[in-house]
């Protein structure tokens, strides 16, 4: 399409409307992720591929989803920060923690860091440090409260597995959280210090991968499973002072068999239930058991130690007649079995039969909750009991969440004639959605499904089995109403006659047969089926799809041995036969117009054919992997195909260009329905997800479209992976060991910043240069009111990607400011001269004085290239007066903070002397000052509350 100008015919573009997700349905708890409790233990958090789901155990309902943009990002792990917030830290595949709101579902703090995906995280009990692990074999430790990087620990040879805070007791009573214990895939437990970044202790007991850690509440033992069918058990010492090369803080106690252990150790835990004083462990392990075990007292550690004791000396009378060279071994043996053992400490208890194999569990530790995830798509929740004196602990069943989710991968979808409704089979149920609100309406056992679709009026569906059989289901009643075995395979495919008033059924028998609908009135069963006779055809090999023209004039069928061949409809003559594919053809579909045929098949092409002559308009290279199905839009030559790439693509079948690819699944796409208009589109995979596409009002341009992708593939390329020593440069820790990762965004800071520095020097030099809306400021003023906006989360990033030139730059206008801020008033330089025009030259100085943020560039860019700074001879001069400076201005700021510290000091004194209230102690002076008063004692909120 054209028209004409004075330079001649122009072509008009041509425009596609949008298709994005809309929701995504049939997920109750993805392998890939773990589960959670909240702090009530009332709702579950699951993850749900690229969401989070939040689900109320008691209804069994979805409460709302949290969502990123990028539908490329897959949850793996998810922690519930400790306390009464709503906080909880969730990991993703791409390496980013995000920190979410759960109750107002709005995302708060996003920490880059990993290279890849994210294996485990863990909050301390105040919640204000992350410890976060994956699989790039790093530890990287936040704080919280700065958004910023504390320090990444660097140790492991493979996948992180497991991440805690080991928080000892100091003088005073006070908990640090200063060190942590890790497990990884190349069956180490290492103990690190964040304080000194260096790993204390690495133990190689385990003889597998070590998959979980737990800790018990009083920090003096720690627990790991692995592979294999034991848990190993360590004693902690809090000693503050180690000595020696090698310090040693934890102490191998022993082994504990698993005897009802099935697989790995997935997750453990440490329980205290209410009304109990004993502490118990719970251990869930990949197979179907989860099994229980009861801490023992140090009082039963004792006897039973003690009992052991006076086995060994029965043992040694016994033998007291041997060798004396024996002696000195059973001495030996004597002292070691007078120590701790972890057999001593740990009593075996009845385990807890689960409905499927376990993926994760979550406890809740005040309530007593716990909560089990299924390999099955399955929540169970129990409860911890004590049933008996003997203070031994059960588990029983308090409810869970099954019913909106396949138990296994959906084979076969369907939209009723009004939109209204969706059928999902898969190989137990078949299952009815409500389109608008996404709810799951109907449950209905069945057999093994692999296709089917709805009945005139939306009150039945009609299946085709993996047995062989059709199944014609009532909706009002949700029971089977009719089941023949019309086949002798598998019924891989049925078509509706354009009329609606009957179909025809494909299966591996190589048999097509064809069926009459009928509606009766009055009886039980108002709808049925019957096979017409002597009209089943045979053909020369398995087929795998059937699909009628929409004019009724012929039947294609997409056969086993690479082919489709067509026929007549009425007279069942074939018609032609289409050869091209090179390996069986999965799925055959007609234009609304019935001019073409579109056939996709497992060597990863679409062919499109005409069906007047046969011929093979284009090959389309789809899809990276088997093309499972392929649909035409209703009324347009619009072409959406889906395969085994998880990969759900549209094309102009006019033009044979690609209009977009819509990502999302977590597995390979089997299943594909359109509705009536394509107004929406709906897709199913193996992970047992269902995804709605609904058609949005934005237009898509091919040319944008492209240029979009290049984008997409350019961002992927600036989130490199950074490695030591990169491009030979030295002092490779400076890029290795930082605890940030580069992103766009800080590519883009760091360009603008550079743009900054390029102009101030311009504007300075006199040059003529298009100059931004605050050109009016000062050149250097206005390099620092840049750099104030840099974050604690980006800074390290921006000024790490700065080159040299431009840090000299930076580091020459810090300096220079830092120069005029000593002279204002109140600075602890000389005082001003009552000018006005020096006044308000001040007050413009003193609005971008905020010395935090320069003085932290600085620093972070005299750390970077401090290579080249030392190469630099004219650079010393600007680097020691940048250092005479800062030490002047921040000694101020450390004196102004102490002695609001010790303000606030002797209010707390006056406070308690005046009403007796015990207060919380003072925040420590940055240097030699005045302590606060002492930590409060009990019945203190009381008297609190009465004043």
């Amino acid at each position: 399409v054209g028209f004409c100008s004075r330079a001649g015919p122009v072509a008009m573009v041509k425009a596609y409307l949008r298709y994005e997700k809309e929701r995504s349905v049939g997920i109750i708890t993805s392998r890939e992720c773990n589960v959670e409790l909240d702090h009530s233990g009332k709702f579950a958090l699951t993850g749900a591929v690229d969401a989070v789901n939040i689900w109320n155990l008691r209804q069994g309902t979805l409460v709302r989803s949290l969502q990123t943009a990028k539908a490329s990002e897959r949850v793996t792990r998810i922690c519930v920060k400790s306390g009464k917030s709503q906080i909880c830290a969730v990991g993703y595949s791409d390496g980013s923690v995000r920190l979410w709101n759960f109750e107002e579902a709005v995302v708060v703090q996003t920490l880059q860091g990993h290279k890849s995906g994210i294996a485990c995280v863990c909050f301390d009990s105040s919640g204000h440090a992350l410890a976060s692990g994956a699989n790039d074999t790093d530890i990287v430790v936040w704080d919280v409260a700065n958004e910023a990087g504390i320090a990444r620990l660097r140790g492991h040879v493979d996948q992180v597995t497991a991440v805690l805070f080991w928080e000892r007791e100091r003088s005073g009573g006070l908990a640090t959280s200063a060190r942590i214990i890790s497990a990884s895939k190349d069956r180490s437990v290492r103990i690190w210090s964040i304080e000194m970044q260096i790993c204390l202790q690495t133990i190689s007991e385990h003889q597998s991968e070590v998959w979980s850690l737990a800790l018990n509440g009083a920090q003096t033992r720690f627990v790991g499973g692995s592979g294999d069918k034991f848990l190993r058990m360590w004693s902690l010492t809090g000693s503050e002072e180690t000595s020696g090369e090698n310090p040693t803080v934890a102490e191998f106690l022993g082994a504990v068999p698993r005897p009802h252990g099935q697989g790995s150790v997935l997750e453990l835990h440490f329980a205290q239930p209410k009304g109990s004083e004993a502490e118990f462990l719970l251990c869930l392990g990949s197979g179907r058991s989860l099994e229980a075990f009861r801490c023992q007292e140090e009082g039963d550690v004792k006897k039973r130690q003690k009992r052991r004791k006076r086995r060994s000396q029965i043992k040694k009378i016994k033998k007291a007649g041997g060798a004396d060279v024996q002696e000195e071994q059973e001495d030996e043996e004597e002292q070691e079995e007078d120590g701790p053992r972890a057999a001593d400490e740990l009593a075996e208890l009845p385990p807890h039969r689960l409905a499927a194999k376990a993926v994760s569990m979550a406890l809740c530790k005040a309530t007593g909750e716990v909560l089990v995830g299924l390999n099955n798509n399955e929540l169970e929740a129990l409860k911890l009991q004590l049933p008996d004196a003997e203070s031994n602990v059960a588990l029983e069943r308090t409810g869970g969440v099954d019913l909106p989710g396949h138990r296994t991968a959906i084979r076969a979808l369907a939209v009723a004639h009004d939109d209204s409704l969706l059928m999902s089979a898969s190989a137990e149920s078949v299952k009815v959605w409500n389109v608008l609100t996404g709810r799951c309406v109907r449950t209905i056992a069945s057999g093994y499904g692999f296709c089917g679709f709805f009945l005139v009026g939306n009150e039945h569906i009609l299946l085709g089995t993996k047995e062989g059989h059709l199944e014609l289901y009532d909706l009002r009643v949700a029971e089977m109403c009719q089941q023949t075995a019309a086949h002798t395979g598998a019924v891989y495919s049925v078509a509706q006659a354009p009329d609606l008033k009957s179909f025809v059924s494909c299966s591996s028998d190589k048999h097509l047969r064809f069926f009459d609908i009928t509606f009766t009135t009055g009886g039980t069963d108002s709808a049925k089926f019957e096979e017409v006779v002597d009209k089943a055809v045979e053909l020369p090999d398995e087929c795998l799809s059937v699909v009628y023209a929409p004019n009724g004039k012929w039947i294609a069928v997409a056969l086993l041995n690479h082919t489709i061949q067509m026929m007549f409809a009425d007279t069942l003559k074939f018609y032609i036969s289409l050869y091209g594919h090179r390996l069986p053809v999965m799925a055959v579909d007609i234009s609304s117009d019935s001019q073409i045929i579109a056939s996709g098949s497992a060597d990863k092409n679409v062919k499109l054919w005409s069906t007047q002559f046969g011929n093979c308009h284009r090959s389309l290279r789809a899809h990276d992997d088997s093309v499972m199905q392929v649909r035409f839009l209703p009324g347009t030559h619009y072409l959406a195909t889906a395969g085994r790439d998880r990969e759900l693509k549209l094309w102009d079948c006019d033009t044979y260009e690609l209009i977009s690819a819509l990502k999302g699944h977590s597995s390979e796409i089997l299943s594909l329905a359109l509705s009536q208009d394509a107004a929406f589109l709906v897709t199913a995979s193996g992970d047992r997800q269902l995804r709605f596409w609904r058609r949005s009002g934005e237009q898509v341009f091919l040319s944008e479209e492209r240029a979009r992708e290049l984008d997409e593939k350019f961002e992927q390329e600036v989130e490199r992976e950074d490695v030591d020593a990169a491009g030979g440069r030295a002092g490779g820790d400076v890029v290795s060991l930082r605890p940030s990762r580069r992103t766009v965004e800080s590519v883009r800071t760091t360009e603008r910043l550079m743009e900054i520095l390029d102009e101030a020097t311009a504007t300075e030099a006199g040059e003529d240069v298009v100059l931004p809306m605050d050109a009016h400021r000062n050149p250097c003023v206005r390099v620092v009111a840049y750099v104030n906006t840099l974050t604690s989360n980006n800074i390290y990033e921006v000024l790490l990607a700065l080159p040299f030139a431009h840090a000299l730059r930076l580091l020459s206008f810090i300096c220079r400011f830092f120069e005029v801020v000593a002279k204002l008033p109140g600075a602890g330089g000389a005082e001003g001269s009552g000018d006005s025009a020096d006044d308000a030259k001040a007050r413009v100085l003193s609005a971008a004085a905020t010395l935090e943020t320069p003085c932290q560039a600085a620093l972070i860019a005299t750390y970077v290239h401090h290579h080249e700074l030392a190469a630099t001879p004219s650079a010393r001069g600007l680097l020691i007066r940048l250092r005479e400076q800062m030490r002047q201005l921040l000694q101020v700021e450390k004196d102004r903070i102490g002695f609001g510290i010790a303000g606030v000091s002797q209010m707390q004194r006056v406070l308690k002397r005046s009403v007796g209230v015990p207060l919380p102690p003072a925040p420590t002076k940055p240097g030699p000052g005045a302590r606060g008063g002492a930590p409060g004692a009990g019945g203190a909120p009381k008297k609190r509350k009465r004043k």
